[in-house]
């Protein structure tokens, strides 16, 4: 019995002991790591919640003990590769697949508003960093070119220092800045958002005083995360993140980046020569004189090519040859960074020159950044950033002026006139030839020395560029973080522009109402000013292991001031003196504008996620700014919210290898738009000249009710990853209206003055993005991959208040209409049908034009929209826009041990261009040259032809604004194409990693576009002029080699 009693006693004692050691046995956790080569991963640290840390063996098999695989949650850290969060749910097996760092255009950190995050899958941002930029890129806008789905930038021209037009998803403003917000390290980057004041055509980039080698990540906020902006978020925001003094690496390291270069033009406008142009001046002259008698006075070289004069006429000058050149590009960057566990520091010196394709053309920036980060204990540490830039230019004017833009110039002149001045016995002096059509010295016969524009015009300017951040980061317990920034831009920009003509009369004069112009000076002095402050906290914990919550609040405000002060005078006593002192007191004036715009926002976000799962978010923004209105609510509430299904999370999903990623992704934001002029809701007053004063006068009736223009979006998205990251796919579809658009609107003619702006209009935009890269061949040493972007977007005009339709007319004549139920700013014109072949044509038709005169053979066949016989503003249509039917980019990279080969191209299709232009070479009106195409134009009864009759003057009004000047700009371009070499292992003991790269830029461009660039922008801020070719610099063909070194 006894023994009986010991053996239940026994078995009573060890059966706890057996369930203990049988739920120990049944937490051992088991797995393997790989890469997405499928390749073991050795030494990968494992670790779970509440366990020890282990390592997996050289198969990358691991085991780990676990108290609560139900709640748990694994983690493995790899060198080389991204880090894995994971729940395990129960699971026993786990298979785990780590993504390298080099993952080409793949990236775990996203700048996101205040904060930068890892491994975060409920945003629809998209971000690229360093790693990603192309080789040889020295320009911020240009890396950016087709490299996120919908994010349009259009470059401005091929000038030094000219910027890009930036809109994401449509236009959505008439009068307020249609361009995502730009916020660098945290801070809202507010430029001087006007074109120069002094030279024509010149719109700057605001990129401009920043090295792309200084940038670490950019990040493009689409959706909800934008309405922590409020009022500011309403066109999207990109967040840029610079390096700074962050590494762990406590060694001293240095770099140095550099590329040099060549830019060359080898595009020539075709244009009449020889006998062509000759028959071409023969036509025009009949329209012109009375008698050929006096025709051949005034171009002796027409009737006898040997007369005395002859040796005037006897050239063949490629004048186009004459502007262009080729230019050297370098770009150069240091960078040292150091420290130790207390601080660190990151400091790069730069310099960059670019000569541009138009002689004449260059720009040279010398810039430091110093990043230092100071830890004053383990819980409070303070960081700053500054950054210095230095700029200096030399341009020229671009627009339709031929008077002083070379690029006209240089088409207009005529080829059988020499760039110097000879002597009777033919001999060539070194002095310019002048504007006359040799010896005739009527005006309407000068065109401008194109050479002595480019040698003799000066257009130049010096900006000082100043941007410092410091803030201090400080946590009083774990899940606590208080954030503080201040900070400071400050841009200084002097102007000067001097046009000669008093000593050579070699550019052709000005007459106005205050006489005659013979030279030009002008002076401007702009300032830019921006004070930041933030101040936030932030809230992140982790509960359960399967409920993560991430909370912040914060107050934010801007302060900016723009103001230009210019100057223009004319007739210095000669060309020597080109200071605003020495001129003339009649017709000197002054010009400029002083803004203020100030902000307050405050904003608050949440999020929570349940077992890395399902996540929701909600973030609200209370925000107003100076531009309201005085007697509105200048403050209002910007809501926003999404929820996030992370699929692939799912514990049936969790270790299958077909899918490496999906989220479903839906998105709500109600954002605004303020980023109009604080002018618009008050009276102000600007100058106008008056004989040898300048006055002011009152230019608007105030709005004191002005409110700012709100957005709403919802936002539908997929991101799917498949075959261990093999392919890549996002998909969106977004809706938004954008309501209380502010539109200038009549009033009556007794307030005196115009225009009046009111919140009365509404534009819709729908569209979808898609973006894919696929890795068609993936080996240890050799891979293969393709990718790239597509958008559609379609911008719709919904109400324009009392109106049905808006129009805005511009100098040359040409128009655009914003019509309900159209495209904001489509062009607006006569809609042209061919050429009438026949005297019978024209007058079966029996239209006439605006001057009441009866069109005949061999002049334009306008449509009479409203048949009233009379060809007329009434006849106007739609002519097409300037926005795509679709854009994008797409790319391939090659990669075979060190050695890389790349290609990217961007492309554009359905877009319409005016192509003023060929407006003026094809107006067959006047004695400058014209396109090649004239050749062509009607000259005899029943001829079937595009060009019409030339006549002097164009009584006709054959070249109005019509259909004749629009067409399709779609292109397809390699932006560039790079061959490099990299290692990684130090070399001579000296350097630790480099690469070596030869790049080329836009070397392949295909496109029916007659103009000599597809791809331009007159303004960079502008929406309203998109599409307008009006004789900028073309875009530069480039090759590049290029050295990045790590010592």
């Amino acid at each position: 019995m006894k023994k009986i009693n010991l053996l239940l006693f026994s078995f009573l004692f060890t059966m706890p002991a057996a369930g203990v050691y049988a739920q120990s046995a049944s937490n051992k956790i088991s797995g393997r790591v790989l890469s997405t080569q499928n390749k073991p991963i050795e030494g990968a640290v494992v670790s779970v919640t509440d366990g020890t840390d282990v390592t997996t063996d050289k198969d990358g098999y691991f085991q780990i003990e676990c108290k609560n695989p139900a709640q748990a949650t694994l983690t493995i850290w790899a060198s080389g590769y991204y880090g894995i969060n994971q729940q395990l749910n129960n699971r026993e097996k786990v298979r785990i697949v780590m993504i390298p760092t080099g993952e080409f255009k793949y990236n775990e950190a996203k700048v996101l508003p205040f904060r930068i995050e890892d491994n975060v899958e409920s945003t629809s941002a998209e971000n690229i960093t360093k790693k990603d930029f192309v080789l040889g890129r020295s320009k911020i806008d240009r890396a950016l070119s087709g490299q996120v789905a919908g994010l349009q930038m259009t470059a401005g021209s091929g000038m030094p220092g000219e910027g890009s037009y930036m809109n994401l998803r449509g236009v959505r403003s008439f009068i307020g800045n249609n361009a995502p917000l730009v916020v660098i390290n945290g801070v809202p980057y507010i430029p001087d958002n006007h074109d120069s004041q002094l030279i024509n055509g010149l719109s700057r980039d605001i990129f401009q005083a920043y090295n792309i080698d200084d940038i670490q990540n950019i990040t493009v906020l689409k959706g909800a995360e934008a309405a922590m902006y409020g009022s500011m978020g309403a066109n999207g925001v990109i967040l840029i993140e610079t390096d700074g003094a962050k590494s762990d690496n406590l060694n001293t390291q240095i770099s140095y980046y550099g590329q040099f270069g060549v830019n060359w033009n080898d595009k020539r406008m075709s244009l009449l020569n020889g006998i062509d142009y000759k028959s071409y001046l023969t036509d025009i002259g009949i329209g012109y004189y009375d008698t050929m008698d006096e025709f051949f006075t005034n171009f002796p070289f027409m009737k006898d090519a040997n007369s005395k004069y002859g040796y005037l006429y006897n050239n063949n000058t490629d004048w186009q040859d004459e502007i262009y050149q080729n230019g050297f590009t370098t770009d150069n960057l240091f960078r040292v960074e150091g420290g130790d566990a207390i601080a660190k520091y990151d400091l790069s010196l730069g310099y960059s020159m670019q000569e541009g394709i138009l002689k004449g053309t260059n720009q040279n920036r010398f810039h430091t950044q110093l990043n230092g980060n100071v830890a004053v204990s383990s819980n409070f540490e303070i960081y700053t950033t500054v950054g210095l830039a230095y700029l200096d230019g030399d341009y020229q004017e671009q627009g339709m002026s031929d008077r002083t833009n070379p690029i006209l110039a240089a088409y207009a002149r005529s080829p059988f006139l020499s760039p110097y001045q000879k002597n009777d016995d033919g001999s060539v002096t070194p002095i310019y030839s002048n504007y006359y059509y040799g010896i005739c010295e009527n005006m309407d016969f000068a065109v401008s020395n194109p050479l002595a524009l480019v040698n003799t015009l000066d257009a130049n300017s010096r900006q000082y560029d100043v941007n410092i951040k410091v803030g201090f980061n400080y946590r009083p317990i774990q899940e606590v973080t208080v954030n503080g920034v201040f900070g400071l831009y400050y841009n200084y920009n002097k102007e000067h522009m001097f046009i000669p003509g008093k000593d050579e009369q070699a550019i052709i004069p000005v007459t106005d109402i205050y006489g005659e112009e013979t030279n030009t000076v002008r002076d401007g002095v702009g300032e830019t000013t921006n004070y930041f402050y933030n101040l936030n906290a932030r809230y992140k914990k982790v509960f359960g292991g399967r409920h993560a919550v991430n909370a912040m609040a914060g107050f934010q405000a801007l302060l900016t001031q723009h103001e230009y002060d210019g100057g223009f005078g004319r007739n210095t006593a000669n060309d020597f003196y080109q200071v605003m002192d020495a001129t003339e007191s009649i017709g000197r004036y002054i010009q400029g504008y002083l803004e203020k715009w100030n902000w307050m926002n405050f904003y608050a976000h949440a999020d929570y996620t349940w077992n890395n799962i399902l996540t929701g978010s909600f973030s609200m923004s209370v925000d107003g700014s100076s531009a309201t209105g005085k007697y509105t609510n200048r403050f209002r509430v910007y809501p926003a919210g999404g929820v996030t299904w992370m699929v692939k999370n799912m514990p049936a999903l969790q270790d299958k290898d077909w899918l490496s990623r999906l989220d479903l992704r839906a998105e709500y934001s109600l954002t605004g738009n303020s980023r109009f002029s604080s002018n618009y809701g008050k009276s102000y007053y600007s100058s106008s000249p008056y004989m040898d004063v300048s006055g002011i006068i009152r230019n608007q009736i105030p709005n004191t009710h002005l409110r700012p223009e709100k957005t709403r979006q919802m936002n539908l998205s997929l991101d799917a990853a498949f075959l261990r990251n093999r392919i890549e796919l996002g998909v969106d579809y977004y809706i938004g209206n954008t309501e209380d658009v502010i539109m200038p609107v009549s009033k009556s003619s007794v307030y005196g003055t115009s225009p009046y702006y009111a919140n009365c209009g509404r534009i819709d935009n729908k569209g979808v993005e898609l973006s894919m890269q696929a890795s068609l061949v993936r080996l240890r040493d050799f891979e293969w991959i393709v990718g790239g972007n597509i958008a559609f977007t379609d911008s719709k005009v919904k109400s324009l208040g009392d109106n049905e339709q808006m129009v805005t007319s511009f100098s040359d004549g040409s128009q655009v209409v914003s019509r309900v139920g159209g495209h904001p700013y489509e062009f607006y014109g006569l809609q042209a049908d061919g050429v009438y072949s026949t005297q019978a044509e024209a007058e079966q038709a029996g239209l006439l034009n605006s001057n009441r005169q009866a069109y005949q053979a061999g002049d334009v066949r306008f449509v009479d929209q409203n048949g009233d016989g009379i060809i007329n503003s009434h006849d106007y249509v739609s002519l097409g826009s300037a926005t795509p039917d679709y854009f994008g980019g797409f790319y391939t990279h090659i990669r075979y041990k060190g050695f890389g080969i790349s290609a990217e191209f961007s492309y554009s299709k359905g877009n319409q261009a005016y192509n003023a232009v060929r407006r003026q070479l094809e107006s067959v009106s006047g004695f400058g040259n014209q396109s090649a195409a004239v050749a062509n134009r009607w000259n005899l009864e029943g001829q079937e032809t595009e060009i019409p009759r030339a006549t002097y003057g164009d009584p006709m009004g054959n070249s109005s604004f019509s259909s004749r000047w629009i067409e399709d700009a779609s292109y397809l371009r390699m932006k560039n194409i790079t061959v490099s070499y990299s290692f990684d292992k130090p070399i001579w003991n000296f350097f630790r990693s480099g690469t070596v790269y030869v790049t080329g830029e836009n070397l392949w461009t295909l496109t029916e576009y007659l103009g000599m660039d597809p791809e331009f922008a007159y303004s960079a801020f502008s929406s309203a002029t998109q599409g307008f070719d009006m004789a900028k610099v073309m875009q530069p063909k480039s090759v590049k080699l290029g050295i990045n070194l790590k010592f």
